[in-house]
């Protein structure tokens, strides 16, 4: 598993936008307290959160719905 130092260097390697990476250290927040309430790894589930949308920026999805299609 990547450290948490080098999941947050591949997040800024791979994402420019402010507003992306603040949505992506929420999500790393939120994802930390569900694994603490759920007695999972925090560290784990906090990695996940951090870079569920790192690629974003070099591979958008142009559909307007998620369902319409999604990497």
């Amino acid at each position: 598993m990547l450290t948490p130092e080098e999941a947050l260097e591949l997040m800024h390697e791979f994402t420019e936008s402010d507003a992306l990476r603040k949505h992506m250290y929420s999500v790393e927040i939120a994802m930390r307290a569900y694994a603490r309430k759920s007695e999972e790894d925090e560290a784990a589930w906090a990695t996940v959160g951090l870079l569920h949308d790192y690629d974003y920026e070099r591979f958008p999805n142009d559909a307007r719905l998620a369902t319409e299609q999604h990497p």
